[in-house]
């Protein structure tokens, strides 16, 4: 029999695995189950898995960052990874992790499962022939993030170039450029959910190493949610390195935009550097966003004198407030042509005032936080604050905005989202059973049951008439009612946690957090310091 190893930082997914096929008859045992990366490390130590089937978009290492550790300590382990996003067969092509398969979610069956499981055991009996896996790619990855930190750090030179001789990086030229590539969040967040930020950047890092062994002298490294791009090179005349660089970079975009459908934004360093001087530069236009009021996803600095001499001044106080009432109104009288004005005039403002890029990202969060508080019964998705707080420019920042208020003003327009459609008789039974088991673990199979439905239909359907995952909404439906008890009840947390389905109060807080923006006990100090 073999053993098997599930990992979804949502409890109820975990459940839902458990429940959807009968894992003896196919000759298969759950060995251990966690919703935590850091305890799912010392799990797979303890229960020694054969196959392990993980989400990717876990919080502290990811999907990606567990297999790649579980690869290295047992080469044989089978990985099977979970994916939110019906797209993802556009990056599936250029991840390249050597996974068993990819599900989605949403569209999980009983047959997929058991078929992906299948697959992965058909491979473990025959892991003693040519089906071994190799762990080298692996390796090499991480033997080039500890040479990215030495220069990063300022290590010495000389140990640095010898460290990069002996894992095959040959940088024998004096010269260094520089490129770094993030993801243009507008673009990801029109295809990807946050959750498969580290998957897609992954596939990005994939197609750069890949041109990279077309272009002499360069190479890609994967750090803090960008790619760096090192090109080592010599002064000849002969030779125009500057363009050398362009076109790989411009080929690595075309990968991006054809592939993947998202777009980068690249920020190139021409002027030339010692391997010493790469460090500071590098934190200072990864930091200093030194490109944030640039209207172009393509930014050439020629001379590193320029980064030191670029400067931003904190926001004034309330800096946005005034724009909160007009948005508002915008939004009441379905004024598409006016948000965008408002939307202008606060990017106008913001670029003459120079004002420091993570002051506008915070600002703009507030803003609208303010406005979800006028519109009661629409919420927007926590994603969009994430994307604010990484987004390298203004025009991204703002391109999210707009697009979520768009959405806000066609939901009103509509009368969609979790508010409004109550009356639908349907979601009355669901919402009923929920009220009835809030003490349980409610599962998208526990309510298809109930429903005397197909659990893949009932997952479509539900997410058809709310535009939520029934495990969403089951976690909106009990925060709102963790909210009102905090505030209403001196009920304390562990109590409240078990009597809304939580057996663990970490998760139940993680979950609070998610959805209401802070921990169980921050909102309530917050509401008493409030009377």
């Amino acid at each position: 029999m073999y053993r098997v190893m599930l990992i979804d930082d949502d409890v109820p997914m975990l459940k839902v695995l458990q429940q959807m096929i009968d894992w003896e008859a196919n000759n298969l045992q759950i060995a251990g189950s966690t919703y935590s990366s850091a305890k799912a490390l010392h799990m797979f130590e303890e229960v020694q898995p054969d196959i392990v089937i993980t989400d990717i978009g876990l919080p502290q290492k990811n999907g990606i960052e567990l297999a790649d550790h579980f690869i290295r300590t047992k080469p044989e382990v089978r990985i099977i990874f979970l994916t939110c996003h019906e797209d993802f067969h556009y990056a599936q092509q250029a991840v390249k992790l050597q996974a068993d398969d990819y599900l989605i979610k949403d569209q999980l069956t009983a047959e997929q499962l058991e078929e992906s499981l299948g697959k992965s055991m058909h491979l473990l009996k025959k892991r003693s022939g040519l089906i071994q896996r190799e762990t080298a790619n692996y390796n090499s990855q991480l033997y080039r993030q500890d040479l990215l930190q030495r220069v990063i750090n300022g290590s010495p030179s000389e140990t640095t170039l010898a460290y990069a001789a002996q894992i095959g990086i040959a940088w024998t030229y004096p010269w260094f450029m520089m490129g770094l590539v993030s993801i243009q969040l507008p673009s990801f967040d029109k295809r990807f959910r946050q959750t498969e930020f580290p998957l897609i950047l992954y596939a990005v890092y994939n197609i750069a190493a890949e041109l990279s062994e077309l272009y002499e002298g360069i190479t890609p490294f994967m750090e803090q949610g960008n790619i760096v791009i090192l090109y080592n090179y010599r002064l000849n005349l002969a030779q125009n390195a500057s363009l050398h660089l362009h076109n790989y970079l411009q080929r690595l975009r075309y990968q991006c935009v054809n592939f993947l459908k998202i777009q980068p934004n690249v920020i190139t360093v021409t002027d030339k550097m010692e391997l010493s001087s790469i460090g500071s530069i590098y934190q200072e236009i990864l930091h200093g966003k030194y490109e944030f009021y640039e209207n172009t996803a393509d930014f050439t600095i020629t001379e590193v004198s320029q980064i030191r001499s670029r400067w931003f001044q904190n926001a004034p106080q309330r800096f946005l407030d005034s724009y909160v009432s007009e948005l508002e109104r915008m939004l009441i009288k379905q004024d598409l042509d006016g948000i965008r004005t408002t939307l202008q005039k606060i990017a106008t403002s913001a670029k003459e005032l120079s004002i420091e890029p993570g002051d506008v990202a915070r600002d703009l969060s507030s803003m609208l936080r303010s406005i979800e508080l006028m519109f009661s019964s629409l919420k927007f998705e926590e994603e969009l604050f994430a994307y604010l707080a990484l987004s390298r420019r203004l025009e991204d920042m703002m391109e999210l905005v707009e697009s979520n208020l768009v959405q806000m003003m066609g939901a009103r327009q509509t009368g969609t989202g979790m508010g409004s459609t109550t009356n639908e008789p349907k979601l009355q039974v669901i919402q009923q059973y929920i009220d009835q088991h809030l003490d349980d673990n409610i599962t998208s199979i526990d309510m298809a049951r109930y429903l005397y439905l197909n659990p893949s239909y009932f997952s479509r359907y539900f997410k058809r008439l709310t535009g939520l995952t029934f495990t969403d909404y089951v976690h909106q439906y009990k925060m709102k009612i963790a909210t009102k008890k905090l505030r209403m009840s001196g009920q304390n947390l562990e109590s409240l946690a078990m009597g809304l389905g939580y057996s663990d109060r970490t998760y139940f807080s993680k979950v609070f957090k998610k959805y209401v923006g802070s921990t169980p006990s921050e909102y309530k100090a917050k509401y008493t310091a409030r009377k």
